[in-house]
């Protein structure tokens, strides 16, 4: 099994795992659990750990917050390949997608292997090859 498709099988295992709910109140980043109702934040984070028990390095692995192309605010996780390549898990995919073929604009990501946080202009510019 290829990476792309280990990707593919954690996003449609998660993605059909839990029905989708709306956030009532304040995100809390809780894991899907399968069968109870989670948020776009809940399947991210589910991914996340997935691919960790996995064995996925903790470097390739961020979450991303961002607008749709409705603007509503949502939260994804970005898996950086090891040919450069970012591929984004989104619950409102079923494939993994390349970042800019999303149409989302952008709010901040997570800095790999650690807690912290940035605002996306510096991610963009990470991606931007010459």
């Amino acid at each position: 099994m290829t990476s792309h498709d280990v990707l593919t099988q954690v996003n449609v295992d998660v993605n059909n795992g839990s029905p989708f709910a709306t956030d009532i109140g304040p995100d809390d980043w809780t894991p899907a659990i399968p069968k109870c109702s989670a948020d776009c934040d809940s399947y991210a984070t589910a991914k996340f750990l997935k691919l960790t028990d996995l064995g996925w390095p903790l470097s390739a692995l961020r979450l991303a917050t961002c607008w749709t192309e409705k603007v509503e605010y949502h939260c994804v996780l970005l898996v950086d390949m090891p040919d450069g390549q970012t591929l984004v898990l989104d619950n409102r995919h079923v494939l993994p997608m390349e970042h800019q073929l999303l149409g989302y604009t952008w709010h901040k990501y997570q800095v790999a292997g650690t807690r912290s946080w940035e605002w996306a202009k510096s991610f963009i510019d990470s991606l931007k090859k010459d």
